[in-house]
């Protein structure tokens, strides 16, 4: 018999047990309660029984859930002992990269790729999530590098958090959000300025998800009250069907700074948020201890000029 269980799974059920509450635990693996409470439903689907009784005051393992923990536990100390072979062995022309939903990104990916196009032989892989997806792909060894965004304001956090994975993390820049709409919004066609409240009106396309959607969590008081005035909002979860619907459409997003093939291929713009306070830290993440590719240097320092 197969189970769909990852390690991400194990370590989640962990952190649970230690706390006794989804909820601290969800804070402590910096992911939304929600989130956390789907997978450990999705877990003991899989078992076919229940690892914790739920109550008012937090969780307690039941009998199965405390043998489980033994195992849970044993399996991730055997897999620190297992972690993938060494980086040296593999093939150092291949860029295996995961990434939060910013097209900058994605084209300092195809700038690399066809940097080295020439080569002999190559295998590159781009994946796209929210953040905890690509924390994901990393420690599991599915991406070499992820490359993430968060509110700079819970660095300490994020830090603290990959560390204890035995993680690495660094910094590539810190970016203003801004408003994202066609070139051809009619506020942009009648010179109006371009503001959170000139927007009300018009539909606001957003991604799904709570950590999915940093951007707007951001502006929550703001944008709870825009949505309050128009009840136009559009729930999405890929990139390109975000950006396609902005270039026919009056809908806006927000997001950052103008991206390379922003005005050719969507005849989008994106405009700075006046009076605005956030900040979006973007950076990368790799395992501790591996040593990094040429062409993921290279593809690294690719972003962080673009973004900044």
């Amino acid at each position: 018999m197969s189970y769909n269980i990852n390690l991400k799974h194990l370590e989640c059920f962990i952190k649970v047990a230690q706390l006794g509450s989804i909820n601290k635990a969800a804070q402590a693996l910096f992911i939304s309660q929600p989130h956390l409470g789907k997978i450990i439903h999705d877990l003991e689907n899989e078992m076919g029984y229940l690892l914790l009784n739920r109550s008012n005051q937090g969780v307690t393992l039941t009998p199965e859930g405390e043998e489980f923990l033994k195992h849970a536990a044993r399996v991730l100390e055997e897999m620190n002992c297992l972690r993938r072979p060494s980086i040296k062995n593999a093939e150092f022309n291949h860029l295996s990269v995961s990434m939060t939903k910013f097209s900058h990104v994605m084209e300092s990916f195809i700038d690399v790729v066809l940097n080295h196009q020439d080569q002999p032989s190559f295998s590159h892989r781009l994946y796209e999530g929210n953040a905890d997806e690509v924390i994901d792909d990393v420690f599991s060894g599915r991406a070499t590098v992820g490359v993430f965004h968060f509110d700079s304001k819970r660095r300490r956090e994020m830090e603290k958090l990959l560390s204890s994975q035995r993680m690495v993390y660094r910094s590539l820049a810190y970016v203003e959000p801004h408003i994202v709409i066609s070139k051809n919004h009619p506020l942009v066609r009648q010179h109006k300025p371009i503001t959170l409240q000139a927007l009300a009106p018009y539909g606001m396309i957003r991604y799904l998800g709570q950590y999915d959607d940093l951007a707007h969590n951001l502006f929550e008081t703001q944008l709870q009250g825009l949505e309050g005035n128009s009840s136009k909002v559009i729930y999405l979860s890929n990139r390109e069907s975000l950006m396609r619907l902005i270039s026919v459409s009056d809908f806006y997003s927000i997001g950052i700074h103008d991206f390379e093939m922003q005005d050719a291929g969507y005849k989008a713009m994106s405009v700075p948020i006046s009076g605005c306070d956030f900040m979006f830290e973007f950076g990368y993440v790799k395992m501790e201890g591996e040593p990094l590719s040429d062409i993921t240097q290279e593809f690294i320092e690719n972003v962080k000029a673009r973004l900044n």
